[in-house]
């Protein structure tokens, strides 16, 4: 397990790799909403201690979430800040959500793209309304929006009709989101053709380290190919 201190440094890399559209910062933390879509771009990033009295603070939270018709929700891991947060929020009622996070990293390996994969750099709508759909949203413009909104190189993968995948170049590490392989095309290694492409284009792009975010076992065990391995997990909390 890493360091508080190293866990807060990986957390800066993903929050880079998939940036919300509305982010504001309140005494360190920041506060992020993308229209509900996907509990990452709509959650509090405590990354940051500050000088607010923390319950102050959490109040100041769950009014700014009010105002856009979203609950409160944290993303805490074991070096987020300040020290005893999920403790003062078990205290005002709330609870941790759904299934752990594994964040996970890499040494990207050598790998060629497959040539079943189209690799583009812009952002089509077929592309939009396909990853869209699996979320359960018809919002293309929060999408879109989400989708390019990191300050990295951003690639987008597809292979048609089947499955896509997109990646995000930041310095060192490249940043691998939004793999969707649709029903009828499972079983037939497409999402490992995806991710081969993906790393083949971030080490063209510089990259060394790979970093992802899953809570699925099927992705784990498909990462886990390629070497990737869990560093820490992270939990939503929201109010019970």
């Amino acid at each position: 397990m890493p360091s508080a201190p190293d866990i807060r440094s990986l957390e800066a890399v993903g929050y880079k790799i998939w940036v919300s559209p509305e982010v504001e910062e309140l005494d360190g933390w920041r506060l992020r909403h993308a229209r509900g879509l996907t509990g990452r771009a709509n959650s509090v990033f405590p990354n940051e201690s500050g000088a607010m009295a923390l319950d102050e603070k959490i109040a100041r939270v769950e009014a700014w979430y009010a105002e856009r018709g979203q609950p409160p929700r944290f993303q805490l891991t074991d070096g987020s800040l300040p020290a005893g947060l999920a403790e003062t929020l078990h205290a005002r009622g709330y609870e941790p959500a759904g299934s752990p996070v594994s964040v996970e990293t890499s040494r990207l390996p050598p790998l060629e793209e497959d040539t079943r994969v189209e690799l583009h750099e812009t952002l089509d709508d077929a592309w939009v309304e396909l990853w869209s759909a699996t979320r359960g949203s018809s919002d293309l413009d929060t999408a879109r929006a989400l989708l390019t909104g990191s300050p990295g190189r951003t690639v987008f993968a597809r292979i048609p009709g089947a499955a896509v995948g997109r990646a995000v170049a930041c310095g060192d590490w490249l940043g691998i989101t939004s793999m969707v392989t649709l029903p009828e095309a499972r079983r037939r290694g497409f999402a490992r053709a995806i991710v081969e492409s993906l790393v083949s284009w971030g080490l063209g792009a510089g990259a060394t380290d790979g970093f992802l975010q899953t809570d699925s076992e099927i992705a784990r065990a498909l990462y886990a190919q390629f070497d990737w391995r869990e560093q820490y997990t992270y939990r939503y909390w929201l109010p019970a």
